[in-house]
């Protein structure tokens, strides 16, 4: 009783209050390390290859002090601010990547958002009523979730889903009738901030769960019902308000996605979700992980994959989380809320396994993302909160028995970890034998309740196991993991999964009995509490080196990879040809093989042809034929082993190259293809061939008698031959830009013709042309040879051709948040002066 009494001493004192916060920061430091404070960087996957990038530009516009409504690197021109995920908009962007280098400026962002989310945790959970201590766990547990380890390649993930448990919080306090007056107001504006970083995905999974949050507090709230109504107005009000003051970003984005041609049909809306099958990492988050085998026989079938789904918040607050549910104590109406925002959200991460996805997938909203995994970022949260409240539940005494408690959830854990495993055994030793058995057939009829149709049979699936992987970026990875040697027969799953067992599920093991051990000292609830505390810590610590990312030293990353440095020193805004999609921006060139999300595709038969690998001196004739077409002067390929100088050789005979090296850059291979792989016994897999072709013209006149010179040209040509042999009569003609939303261009022709530019066309770009005499007037900009830009000429003369993005709708969504934000702070003032004046006025009678 006397250590009880300490205990409650603690949590409820100010120090406790204070000191939360500040061990929670010292944690997620630790949690990232050695990134941020450790002096390193990020590095690998799509933090290099497509963030990186995206944001040297962003950062260069903020120091010119223009907004980026053009990105004139990424493949051949793309309305940057439209599709999103620049930020432009995001005030913490303005800081990170307008006053600190690229590789500085991503790195302080991921700490500075991983730290903003977890305090978000904290102060939510306290909001719902959570002690100190408590809370402290649940932001702990929040931030360093498997939802944010898988997502750290994912700029977005943090910099949108720290917005979440802030939203949660104020959302909570205007229901509870706690928030105060100008509640409504600064949730208004936390929804909208979270909003601005681009990725709309988790914003719109923040708003779906206050959503369900209202629904909930309507159901249990204590006050009377024209309370709660008024109450939940003001939440719903507040979560409209998005639609106007986020609409500079929301209103560019909807023009291109009306445009974008993407095929979000059930295929594409039913990929990477969770499944029944992988919700055993709640309780066992290594399994399936680790080893690359897996990937083939346990998530390709499911159509999801491991970078995707991780469902983890630590096995201590997974079960702290069951004891809040069974034992909710005063706080049963709070905690009921959570549960419900819970079911809801795995619910929908379930996507096509649960009943009608089929008919909500298509709704506003749930019909705009994939990877309904993804929800897992709320059911975390929720975890991260109810566990919150089962470490209180130990400290107040309202778990009469906790180490019988923590004793059947480790019981229950390796049930569910055991069924399965024994579920993969059977079908895997069944399927083994020759002929059908009655097991084959029951995993055949499961498999057939799959929504997809043209799957390989469970028979092949299986079959994949046995089967020996030579890919060596398997090879690579699978040693990386620390599981072994590669056997001399090759790897392969029915052989080496026994050792890839161990090594996966060696942690969860050690903390389940590590749990049992500690359930006996469950009188003493301080030291159980304090146990408990270490083992998530430790947990959560060991979960840290499975990140996706690599740590490089924070310093220009041209500096760190030779490739990078060299096409540095090409003229800016180059076009190359390269396999490092939006990495390439860093350094100044412009890869016409970028990477965006909502896309409008130009010529990807031509790209493929200008990327392939000769086999002749023909095909590298068509090669460079096809690199000359699109524009681009550079052309890398890598990383390649033994053989790499005589397909340099292959390029140089034909006299069309300038200039040929090879360079050794394992640091680039590793970010391509993670560490380890430059090393692997096949060869010298880190070296790279960079041919420079000499100056590529981007714009060309084309002669033509057609009193219609556009109608020729404006179909796609079919045959990507086509347009280097139309281009072999142009004449090119030099483009200058003094931004990439203004072009000019000077040509005196004979006759009629068209001015093809080899820019994306797009809505926003208008054009003029001026005679000799300088009178300038509008020419339309067509859509010619499969999307590129083309102006009509009349005949002969001398003309100038201005094109500029005009930026139409970023204006008008401009226009319309600035009205709305000034809406919003002339309201916020006049709330707190009534506020304030009421609150002064001297009460009568």
């Amino acid at each position: 009783m006397r250590s009880g009494n300490v205990v409650n001493g603690m949590i409820g004192s100010g120090i406790a209050r204070g000191l939360g916060p500040v061990l929670l920061c010292a944690l997620m430091l630790a949690w990232l390390w050695p990134i941020g404070i450790g002096g390193a960087m990020p590095v690998g996957g799509d933090v290099t290859q497509f963030q990186m990038g995206l944001m040297s530009v962003l950062g260069e516009a903020i120091r010119a002090g223009r907004l980026p409504l053009w990105n004139d690197r990424w493949g051949f021109g793309f309305p940057s601010l439209a599709e999103s995920q620049m930020g432009v908009y995001y005030p913490p962007h303005w800081v990170c990547f307008g006053l600190l280098p690229v590789e500085a400026g991503y790195t302080a962002s991921m700490v500075l958002h991983l730290l903003w989310g977890a305090l978000g945790a904290f102060w939510a959970a306290r909001r719902f009523g959570v002690s100190s201590w408590g809370a402290t766990l649940a932001g702990g547990a929040w931030g360093a979730s498997g939802f944010f380890l898988i997502h750290l390649p994912h700029l977005w993930a943090l910099s949108v889903g720290s917005w979440t448990p802030w939203i949660w919080g104020l959302a909570w306090s205007i229901l509870s009738g706690r928030g105060g007056r100008g509640a409504p107001w600064l949730l208004a504006a936390a929804v909208t901030v979270q909003v601005l970083p681009g990725h709309f995905q988790l914003a719109f999974c923040t708003q779906v769960s206050v959503g369900v949050m209202v629904l909930g507090a309507l159901v249990i709230g204590k006050s009377t019902r024209w309370e709660m109504t008024l109450r939940s107005i003001l939440v719903l009000l507040s979560l409209l308000a998005i639609v106007p003051m986020a609409a500079c970003q929301i209103v560019p984005t909807a023009q291109l996605a009306r445009l974008a041609e993407t095929q979000r049909d059930f295929e594409y809306l039913s990929g990477f979700a969770a499944t029944p099958v992988h919700l055993v990492n709640l309780v066992a988050p290594d399994l399936y992980h680790r080893s690359p085998l897996w990937r083939p026989v346990i998530w390709d079938p499911f159509h999801t994959s491991p970078e995707e789904l991780r469902l983890y918040v630590g096995l201590i607050p997974a079960f702290l989380a069951l004891m809040a549910l069974c034992r909710p104590g005063p706080h049963a109406g709070i905690i009921r809320v959570l549960f419900l925002v819970l079911a809801v959200g795995l619910f929908l991460s379930l996507g096509p396994y649960v009943p009608g996805f089929r008919v909500f997938s298509q709704w506003p909203g749930f019909s705009f993302f994939r990877a309904p995994a993804r929800w897992g970022m709320i059911v975390s949260l929720a975890l991260a909160i109810l566990a919150g409240f089962g470490f209180d539940a130990i400290q107040d005494g309202r778990l009469l028995r906790p180490g019988r408690w923590l004793v059947g959830c480790v019981l229950g854990a390796v049930l569910w970890i055991g069924a399965v495993i024994g579920l993969f055994e059977l079908g895997l030793n069944a399927t083994g034998s020759p002929g059908a058995s009655s097991i084959v057939g029951l995993y055949e009829r499961a498999f057939e309740q799959f929504p997809w149709t043209n799957d390989p049979p469970v028979t092949e699936v299986f079959a994949r196991a046995r089967r020996p992987q030579a890919d060596l970026r398997v090879i690579a990875a699978q040693e990386r993991e620390g599981l072994g040697p590669v056997p001399t027969g090759g790897l392969r799953l029915d052989r080496e999964r026994w050792r890839i067992y161990r090594a996966e599920l060696g942690t969860t093991v050690t903390l389940l009995m590590s749990v049992v051990l500690l359930a006996p000292l469950a009188r003493r609830r301080t030291t159980l509490m304090i146990g408990l505390v270490v083992l998530t810590i430790v947990d959560l610590g060991l979960m840290a080196r499975r990140r996706p990312v690599d740590a490089a030293p924070i310093r220009p990353l041209t500096e760190q990879s030779r490739v990078l440095g060299r096409l540095a020193e090409l003229p800016q805004g180059t076009r190359s040809i390269d396999p490092m999609r939006n990495l390439t921006m860093v350094s100044g060139a412009a890869p016409i093989q970028s990477y965006r999300t909502l896309d409008l595709p130009i010529h990807p038969e031509l790209r493929g042809l200008a990327d392939a690998i000769p086999r002749s001196a023909q095909e590298v004739e068509a090669i460079l034929d096809a690199q000359r077409s699109l524009g681009a002067r550079v052309r890398v390929i890598g990383p390649i082993g033994p053989g790499i100088e005589l397909l340099r050789d292959r390029f140089t005979e034909t006299g069309r190259i300038e200039s040929s090296e090879i360079l050794d850059d394992p640091s680039l291979t590793s970010w391509l293809l993670g560490p380890g792989f430059a090393e692997t016994d096949e060869g010298r897999a880190g070296r790279y061939l960079v041919l420079d072709a000499g100056a590529a013209p981007r714009a060309w006149f084309l002669p033509t008698d057609a009193s219609d010179p556009i109608e020729r040209f404006r179909n796609d040509p079919g045959d990507p031959m086509r347009i280097p042999e139309l281009l072999d009569d142009a004449r090119p003609l030099d483009l200058l830009m003094t931004v990439p939303e203004r072009l000019e261009l000077s040509i005196e022709t004979d006759g009629p013709g068209l001015v093809l530019v080899t820019q994306l066309d797009y809505p926003e770009w208008t054009a003029s042309v001026s005679d000799a005499e300088g009178v300038a007037n509008p020419a339309p900009v067509h859509s010619v040879l499969g999307g590129w830009q083309g102006i009509a000429l009349p005949g002969p003369g001398s003309w100038t051709i201005r094109l500029s993005y005009e930026g139409r709708f970023e204006r008008l969504g401009l226009l319309l948040s600035s009205m709305s934000w000034v809406a919003w702070l002339a309201g916020l003032l006049i709330t707190l002066r009534r506020h304030r004046a009421t609150s002064l006025h001297p009460i009568e009678g």
